[in-house]
């Protein structure tokens, strides 16, 4: 078996997690490679059984975004903030997940993604995927955006708002969550769309089927795209955004004993 750690050094524990981890899967003939830069591409894990993330759910989303559907198997042990994608919080339970993974007591848990474009002048001049979400903001400054939203072309509706952001049911917990979005069970086959501070009573997220192509048109320049916080580029007025269900998926290693519902309940607890 072959499993590479991806390492997150800016978190203060993930050196000892990892130091902790490696040695546990070696002593059980496990061959291990670690990763503590972010140079890494897709063809560093082209042969791997497993990938195990140390850090916290950007960790994972980002090896994510590298990945762009991969079917690696990803595992995270968290060493930040909630970890809602992770699946161990302390260096105690480390011992304990690593002999799940290796007696395969655990389901591949497939995780839709979102795909975007950005086409200017009739040329496609970025795509991405994202495991959580596509944001669309501003760049600097305080001034709204100014937002016609499109469904499978017809028009669906228009904010005005600091940004918008386009979820996947993962992405439902994370930024999407802290804008006023709905929490969405990881498996519904849905796409969410939450305005980012609405400048109007009636600003409120859309749930739509994930089979739903959307766009958008830029309005103005100081406006930019992001996959999952990363690969950001800058809108120019114009620009013509496409939002759709990704065909690349995510799978992500889940132990068969804890559920959406308990991770859940688990996390919001400890917010308390």
């Amino acid at each position: 078996m072959k499993i590479t750690l991806v390492v997150n050094t800016k978190k203060p524990e993930a050196v000892e997690y990892a130091n902790i981890t490696e040695a546990y899967l070696r002593e059980h003939g496990v061959k291990v490679k670690s990763i503590y830069e972010e140079t890494y591409t897709r063809d560093d894990f082209s042969d791997n059984d497993c990938i195990i993330t140390i850090g916290g759910d950007g960790t994972l989303l980002r090896l994510a975004g590298i990945l762009r559907g991969q079917d690696t198997p990803i595992l995270g042990l968290n060493a930040g903030h909630l970890g809602y994608l992770t699946e161990a919080s302390s260096k105690e339970e480390i011992p304990e997940v690593l002999d799940d993974l290796l007696a395969h007591r655990y389901t591949r848990d497939v995780r839709s993604m979102l795909h975007g474009s950005v086409t200017r002048n009739g040329e496609v001049i970025v795509r991405g995927t994202a495991l959580n979400e596509v944001l669309i903001g501003r760049r600097e400054g305080i001034t709204v955006l100014y937002s016609t939203v499109n469904c499978n072309g017809v028009e669906l509706t228009h904010y005005i708002s600091d940004g918008i952001l386009f979820a996947t049911p993962t992405g439902s917990t994370a930024y999407s969550l802290s804008a006023g979005g709905p929490i969405v069970d990881p498996a519904a086959p849905v796409i969410i769309m939450t305005p980012i501070c609405a400048h109007t009573m009636n600003g409120r997220s859309v749930i739509l089927q994930d089979s739903s192509q959307l766009s958008l048109t830029i309005e103005q320049d100081n406006e930019l795209i992001a996959f999952d916080g990363e690969q950001r580029t800058a809108l120019k007025r114009g620009d013509e955004i496409r939002i759709r269900k990704a065909n690349e998926m995510t799978t992500l290693i889940k132990r068969n004993k804890t559920s959406f519902l308990e991770t859940l309940r688990s996390k919001i607890g400890s917010e308390r």
